[in-house]
């Protein structure tokens, strides 16, 4: 029971990381530098059709995924802590991410870094 226990968490680590680095990848491969990829044609453009704008908020939203991230990692290898629920939280939070990430920074009017 302890080795399929072990192997279940392992499952949920390598899920965990393969969602939070495909998460910032989306942020900044994709989010800021393209954003909603429609801006309408008028003047001044919406805050949100600037790749400078966005950056501010893929900053932020890459913050709160590393920290999900973290969290997650923190509980999945605490073996003093029962908290598989946690780390299943984390991971669907981290499921969530990739949409909620981009939708928010390539749509919310965002600030300048700097």
């Amino acid at each position: 029971m302890t080795e399929s226990r072990t192997a279940a968490s392992a499952g949920l680590v390598v899920a965990a990381t393969a969602l939070a680095l495909g998460t910032i990848l989306l942020i900044w491969l994709a989010a800021v530098p393209w954003g909603p990829m429609v801006c309408p044609a008028i003047y001044p453009a919406p805050a949100y059709c600037s790749p400078s704008l966005r950056a501010g908020t893929g900053l932020i939203a890459s913050i709160v995924v590393a920290a999900v991230y973290v969290a997650t990692l923190l509980f999945a290898l605490n073996p003093l802590v029962r908290s598989r629920p946690l780390v299943i939280t984390g991971v669907a939070l981290l499921g969530i991410a990739p949409i909620a990430g981009y939708l928010a920074v390539a749509w919310i009017p965002g600030f300048p870094l700097g």
